[in-house]
């Protein structure tokens, strides 16, 4: 769908609170991101979902998947046993996460056209998200009020996953990879951000609860 289509299904879906959102840019230190980044083109395991999301009933995509962490699941079975974790707790690590709900790699291909994703929230009740982008390509992230997020690698985009928002799939690159951690909590750890060359976001949303 293009972006005033996507505007529209938008407004068709619940809020669970306000549209808004923050990044950060080279978020992870260079080695830390380099590992994640090398497991997850290499090593990691992927499976195939059939559908985007549960609104995408307009067409046939597709993308890979792996869930690393599912709270929904018993105890034992929470964190996944065909991963490596460690790459993602350096990334979790620095979040200010008081209870995690999910932690979801995705990965879509290449397509020949750029082309929205159906809109969708992540779970119907109010809580944080945060989407970390492994790849750099041609495919943001789009927000409910029209804000386009741009797909840089080591980049972090903290926001309110209960509010409207799609992915798309890159036209040049042959792929693209984020993680979705789903939580409660804050942006990032203060004493991170202190740690940080550059702690000041990118860009914020007029009303970020946190800028």
């Amino acid at each position: 769908m293009d972006k005033n289509e996507f505007l529209e299904k938008c407004k068709e879906q619940n809020f669970h609170g306000e549209c808004y959102y923050a990044v950060w840019d080279n978020f992870l230190p260079l080695q830390q991101f380099g590992l994640l980044k090398d497991y997850m083109t290499s090593e990691m395991g992927w499976s195939i979902s059939g559908k985007i999301n549960a609104h995408d009933v307009s067409n046939d995509d597709f993308y890979l998947a792996s869930v690393i962490y599912n709270v929904e699941k018993y105890a034992k079975q929470q964190w996944s046993n065909d991963n490596n974790i460690d790459p993602f707790l350096n990334l979790t690590s620095k979040i200010h996460i008081n209870a995690l709900m999910r932690i979801k790699a995705n990965l879509y291909l290449r397509s020949t056209h750029n082309s929205i994703h159906a809109p969708h929230i992540d779970y119907e009740a109010p809580h944080q998200g945060a989407l970390f982008y492994v790849t750099t390509c041609d495919a943001p992230t789009y927000m409910a009020d029209g804000k386009e997020v741009e797909a840089i690698e080591n980049r972090l985009l903290i926001f309110n996953s209960a509010t409207p928002h799609s992915s798309s799939a890159p036209t040049n690159a042959p792929y693209r990879i984020t993680i979705n951690i789903n939580y409660f909590g804050a942006g990032p750890k203060l004493d991170y951000l202190s740690y940080m060359p550059n702690s000041i976001p990118t860009f914020t949303s007029d009303n970020y609860p946190n800028g």
